[in-house]
Parts: structure tokens; C-alpha cells; sequence
């Protein structure tokens, strides 16, 4: 893998799919009517470079011979929900949706993901959404990475700069405005 530099195998296993094309061009639509809802406009792009290709099938399942972590699918014990659709979900459980004796912060005003999840939160994410029924983010701002020696810092590489350390050395303001200043929304910093 590029990114994390651990060797990628090749998997052929039965799973359970989402007919995530079905909703291609309703979320095209939304796009097109809502210019702003990916934030900065590059990433906008990448999501409509994806898009110009037909979606196919999104797996949403792992069989628990393989994981035997996750969530047990309720149609299906020998299988768990994919890690990205049980997280998807976790934002709107999270967020006290739909429940009508407390506040409900769904859907978000802005959801910040990483620029390297963005089609899971601006394709795969929208879309489950919308075959439930449930409303989409206003807006989604894509952040660019955190660099350590031109590498993407990663707690699974192990190249992390603790902010608690910046903030002990540096101080709280220094460390904001250096985030405010040097990190540009949608670029990388180092």
C-alpha cells in the first residue's frame, strides 16, 4: 500500500452488496444543486472525476472467517457489516438521530474527513444515506494531510507528532495560529 507501506494481498470472497449505483445520478443531482457542499473545490472534483464512471456494487460485508471482529449482520451470522457502513451509521446514532426527546444533530452542518476518505464520506456515505431515507450533511470540508519527513503522519506508520507535546513546548496559541496560518483547508502541511 502507497500509504501505509504494508504489503496488499489479493482476497476473492463472497460478500453481501449495496446497489450503490441505483443512486448515481440522485446524488449528482444534490451535487449539481449544491456547488458548495464539498469544500475545498478540488476535492469537489475528485468527486466528480469518481462519478464519471458508472458505481458499481459496494461490498458491505466481511465473512467471519476472515474478521471475526464487527458488527453480526442481523440477516446473516456468518457474516459482519464492513467496517466504513457500521461507521457511517455510528454518525447518525451518534448524533442522537433520530431521537425526538433530545436535541438531534443530524444532519451535520459540516462533516471534516481527511482527503483520503473523502469518496467513502461523499459517495459511499451519501448514498446509504439516501436508500435510508435519511437526510446528507450540509456541507463536507476534505483536510489535507499532516506531513512528517514528506510522509503522510499516520498512527499506524508510527511517524505521529503528539499536538498535547506542541501545545507543552509552544503553547496553545502559538500551536493555533501555526494551524491557522500554515495548514490551508484541502492542502497538506508539515
Amino acid at each position: 500500500c502507497p500509504d501505509c507501506r504494508r504489503p496488499v494481498e489479493y482476497i476473492e470472497e463472497k460478500n453481501y452488496s449495496f446497489r450503490m449505483g441505483y443512486y448515481q445520478d440522485k446524488l449528482l443531482k444534490h451535487i449539481n444543486n449544491n456547488p458548495k457542499w464539498i469544500v475545498p473545490e478540488t476535492r469537489l472534483n475528485e468527486v466528480f472525476g469518481f462519478l464519471n464512471q458508472p458505481l458499481g456494487d459496494l461490498s458491505i460485508s466481511r465473512p467471519k472467517t476472515r474478521l471475526d471482529w464487527g458488527i453480526t449482520l442481523p440477516f446473516d451470522e456468518s457474516h459482519v457489516c464492513y467496517v466504513w457502513v457500521d461507521a457511517l451509521f455510528s454518525y447518525v446514532t451518534g448524533a442522537n438521530f433520530p431521537n425526538t426527546q433530545k436535541h438531534c444533530n443530524w444532519p451535520a452542518d459540516l462533516q471534516v474527513v481527511g482527503k483520503d476518505i473523502l469518496t467513502t464520506h461523499a459517495v459511499y456515505w451519501p448514498t446509504l444515506l439516501m436508500a435510508s431515507g435519511l437526510p446528507l450533511p450540509k456541507k463536507i470540508l476534505a483536510h489535507g494531510w499532516w506531513l512528517s519527513d514528506n510522509t503522510k503522519m499516520s498512527k499506524s506508520m508510527g511517524n505521529v507528532i503528539d499536538p498535547l507535546q506542541l501545545r507543552k513546548k509552544y503553547g496553545t496559541d502559538a500551536v493555533r495560529w501555526y494551524l491557522l496560518r500554515d495548514m490551508r483547508t484541502g492542502l497538506d502541511a508539515t
